[in-house]
């Protein structure tokens, strides 16, 4: 599925990954929850520095990817439709 065919309405989660020693130890700091368009367009106000760390998901499994962070993330940023 293309990313212009993301479905938008569909609920979505945007989290911050916190940094620690170990990939075991990471945690998860839920940011907004919301619909996928919503939190896109939330994405797209930050600065580059405020989205470091971010992952953006849709919990349902209805679209693929079902997880965007770093570029991924930045490209559907870039695609968000007018």
């Amino acid at each position: 599925m293309m990313v212009m065919d993301f479905p938008w309405t569909e609920r979505a989660t945007l989290v911050r990954i916190l940094k620690s020693d170990t990939a075991d130890q990471r945690a998860k700091e839920v940011l907004f929850e919301g619909s996928l368009l919503d939190l896109v367009k939330r994405i797209r106000s930050m600065r580059a520095t405020e989205r470091h760390g971010l992952r953006l998901t849709l919990p349902d499994g209805h679209a693929r990817p079902h997880t965007f962070q770093a570029e991924s993330l930045s490209a559907l940023v870039e695609s968000i439709p007018e």
